[in-house]
């Protein structure tokens, strides 16, 4: 049996955020003796095992690393089942990570993805019946405190960022969707408020590792790229936002040159971060031409859209690459390039029911239903 009590010594004091010192003080030993068992260079006396175990609030096995090695396997297991999972599988992998998070509590990896899921089942569960039950209150009750766990002990800043992301998104859905006593809708600006302080405590975009990439040699290109490829995607997500209350006429004006750009940084045959930006902006460009009274020109970039969703669907890179973008978030994750495409040409574009009966419509629709 391998025995890791100084890596999982050194884990627990970290994730405490403790220093060796402080440690030592409440053990009631040398600093030096922390640093030594730390290094794997002696071990603690057998009846301080206990001692330290429930300080951390671990069991002696844990605190001994026993069996680490199929911990960790059981860990990217889990976080496995939870990276591959569809927008179907989401109730069954919440309660999987139900017992996850009690297994590992201390695996911030696991925590923060049931963290995830926790929100996911409050968004896709009945929110009336959770809410009258009373388990949306336990629900976001066990969503605030593993965001403070996080907050508190954990070192990784990609988790914490994660953690944050989470916790707005839930007090923003609380914000706008929780109801009162009476069933109404109401505004709670507490949350809101929350919201935003925790909003202002994430980094910048201009501190952000694409803009902050160290770019030498030949990584150069590639620093540019990515770096290019993140700007385009949230330019997309923000242009939406800022153009919301545009006239189509303007709007058009807007998303044709953020199509000359995709166009520029990604010509025919290949494929990248922005793949299904590219996508719906065909197509949302094809509405609103439409909208503004041009139908020609609607019908070119709604088959343009048509056209490159089954490019996509196609290239296994590509298809790879919109599937990025289906997050747990979304109700189109399972779907192809081209069922998005079919689904909301007939059921979510503001499109005239003549237009829709058109010959030249129904065949662009013909095109998506097409396998292969």
């Amino acid at each position: 049996m391998t025995v890791h009590i100084g890596e999982s010594i050194k884990k627990l004091r970290l994730q405490r955020e403790l220093t060796q010192e402080a440690l030592a003080e409440v053990l009631g030993v040398s600093f030096q003796s922390i640093s030594r068992w730390e290094r794997a260079e002696s071990y603690p006396d057998i009846t301080m095992l206990p001692v330290i175990a429930g300080f951390f609030n671990v069991s002696v096995d844990e605190l001994l690393g026993v069996n680490e090695a199929q911990n960790e396997e059981k860990i990217n297991g889990y976080i496995q089942l939870y990276d591959t999972m569809k927008l179907r599988d989401i109730h069954r992998v919440y309660d999987e990570y139900k017992k996850a998070a009690r297994e590992f509590p201390a695996d911030f990896r696991i925590q923060i993805r049931y963290m995830q899921l926790l929100q996911e089942a409050g968004i896709y569960g009945n929110s009336t019946e959770l809410i009258a039950s009373g388990e949306y209150k336990k629900l976001s009750a066990e969503i605030s405190r593993i965001y403070g766990n996080i907050q508190s002990r954990c070192t990784d800043d990609s988790i914490r960022i994660w953690s944050k992301r989470v916790m707005i998104s839930h007090l923003m859905w609380k914000y706008y969707c929780i109801c009162n006593e009476e069933g109404k809708y109401q505004v709670y600006e507490e949350y809101l408020n929350r919201a935003k302080e925790i909003a202002e405590t994430l980094p910048s975009l201009s501190d952000s590792r694409e803009l902050m990439a160290i770019r030498d040699g030949e990584s150069c290109y590639a620093a540019h790229r990515t770096a290019l490829e993140e700007l385009l995607f949230h330019l997309h997500e923000e242009l939406f936002g800022h153009c919301l209350n545009y006239s189509p006429e303007d709007r058009i004006k807007q998303f044709e040159a953020l199509q000359g750009i995709l166009d520029l940084v990604y010509p025919d045959g290949s494929y990248g971060k922005n793949s299904f930006n590219r996508l719906y902006n065909y197509g949302h460009l094809g509405h609103l031409y439409h909208q503004a009274g041009d139908d020609k020109a609607a019908l070119e970039h709604l088959k343009t859209a048509a056209e490159f969703a089954k490019e996509l669907d196609n290239a296994p890179d590509g298809a790879e690459q919109i599937k990025r973008f289906y997050n747990y978030g979304t109700a189109y994750r399972e779907m192809s390039a081209s069922e998005f495409m079919k689904t909301v040409m007939t059921e979510h574009y503001q499109l005239s029911e003549e237009f829709k009966a058109s010959e030249e419509f129904r065949e662009i629709v013909e095109m998506l239903s097409l396998n292969g």
